[in-house]
């Protein structure tokens, strides 16, 4: 399987770690599964995304799908996600705010830097 997905903190930040060669339909299977945890919760929730462990990108792997329901559910919070270079996160940010209607992303070099960040914002919640 080319990610796993599993709670950091219960219903409050759910990490999403891709990996591997990532493909259209790869990518896909990831928001799918995110969807269904998306769909358990009954409040938004932060998605940590770690993108580190992707050994490669197909071309439109992170925009073909555009309109997946992950991008604009409801209960997806923030999307804080780690690892992405320029190009990468310009597509994903594009897929996003096209499917979402605005942003609600932000980007980190490091998982550390992300869980800092998302202790930060969880302490003030």
């Amino acid at each position: 399987m080319a990610h796993d997905i599993y709670w950091v903190r219960e219903g409050r930040v759910l990490f999403v770690n891709y990996k591997e060669h990532q493909t259209v339909a790869t990518v896909c299977a990831c928001l799918d599964d995110m969807a269904s945890y998306l769909d358990g919760v009954d409040h938004p929730i932060f998605l940590l995304i770690n993108w580190l462990e992707v050994t490669e990108v197909d071309k439109d792997a992170l925009t073909a799908n555009r309109g997946h329901r992950t991008y604009s559910h409801p209960m997806a919070a923030r999307g804080v996600l780690v690892g992405f270079d320029p190009l990468e996160a310009f597509q994903n940010e594009v897929t996003s705010v096209k499917t979402r209607g605005n942003k609600n992303t932000i980007y980190f070099k490091t998982v550390p830097e992300a869980l800092d960040y998302l202790k930060t914002v969880l302490e003030m919640a």
